[in-house]
C-alpha cells in the first residue's frame, strides 16, 4: 500500500493544474472582433460622407449648368428680338431711301393718270363719242396703274363713306341740315395713292358739313 500511495503521489505530482486558455485564443479573439467592428463603422461613415459630398457636387454642377442654359436661352431670345428690330429698321430705311429717290417719278406717273382721266371725262361731257380714243385712254391708264402697282404704289380705297383725314383731303364742302350727314363723302374728285403705308397723295373728296 505504501508503494501505491507513492505512485499516486508521483502521478499527482506530474499532473499540472488547469489553467484558462491563453488570451490569444479566447478573450483576445472576442476583443479582436470588437475592434474590427469598431473599425468598420468609421469606414462606412467615411464612405457615406464621400457619397454625400459627391452628390452635393453633382447637384451644384447641375445647377450651374442649368443656369448657363437659361442664360443662353435668354441671350438667344434677346439677340433674336434685337436682330428682328434691326432688320425691320434697315428695311424701313431702305424703303424710305427708295421712296425719297423714286417719289418724283411716282408723282409724275400719278399726274399722267390724272391727265388721261381728265381728257376722258371732258370727251364724255362734251358728247364726243370716239370709241378708239376712249379705249386708248383706258388702256394707257391701266398700264400706268400696273407699273405703279408692281413698285408698291396702289390706289387708296376708303372703307367708309365718312371723311377720313388720314387718307383724304377735302376740296369742296356741301352744307347740310341733317346732322347724320355731317362729314359724309358724296364725291371723289381725284384718286389717292399710297406707297406701302405712306400716303403719296390723299384722295380728294367733296364732303357734306352740318350747319345748324
Amino acid at each position: 500500500m505504501g508503494s501505491r500511495n507513492e505512485n499516486n503521489r508521483y502521478e499527482a505530482k506530474d499532473q499540472k493544474p488547469f489553467s484558462p486558455p491563453d488570451s490569444r485564443f479566447g478573450f483576445g479573439r472576442d476583443r479582436g472582433l470588437r475592434n474590427v467592428s469598431q473599425d468598420a463603422k468609421p469606414k462606412e461613415s467615411r464612405t457615406q460622407q464621400q457619397m454625400m459630398s459627391m452628390l452635393n457636387s453633382l447637384q451644384q454642377n447641375f445647377s450651374s449648368l442649368l443656369s448657363v442654359v437659361n442664360n443662353r436661352l435668354s441671350y438667344d431670345q434677346t439677340k433674336e428680338v434685337a436682330f428682328d428690330r434691326l432688320y425691320k429698321e434697315m428695311e424701313e430705311m431702305k424703303q424710305d431711301q427708295e421712296l425719297s429717290q423714286l417719289r418724283p417719278l411716282y408723282i409724275d406717273l400719278i399726274l399722267l393718270i390724272d391727265r388721261m382721266n381728265t381728257i376722258y371725262n371732258d370727251k364724255l361731257d362734251s358728247g364726243e363719242q370716239n370709241p378708239e380714243l376712249v379705249s386708248t385712254l383706258q388702256t394707257l391708264s391701266h398700264e400706268v396703274l400696273e407699273i405703279l402697282y408692281r413698285r408698291g404704289v396702289d390706289l387708296i380705297v376708303a372703307t367708309s363713306n365718312k371723311f377720313n383725314p388720314s387718307i383724304q383731303q377735302i376740296v369742296e364742302v356741301v352744307p347740310t341740315n341733317n346732322p347724320a350727314e355731317d362729314n359724309l363723302v358724296i364725291h371723289m374728285v381725284r384718286h389717292g395713292f399710297k406707297y406701302n403705308d405712306v400716303v403719296l397723295r390723299p384722295e380728294e373728296v367733296v364732303v357734306k358739313k352740318y350747319q345748324a
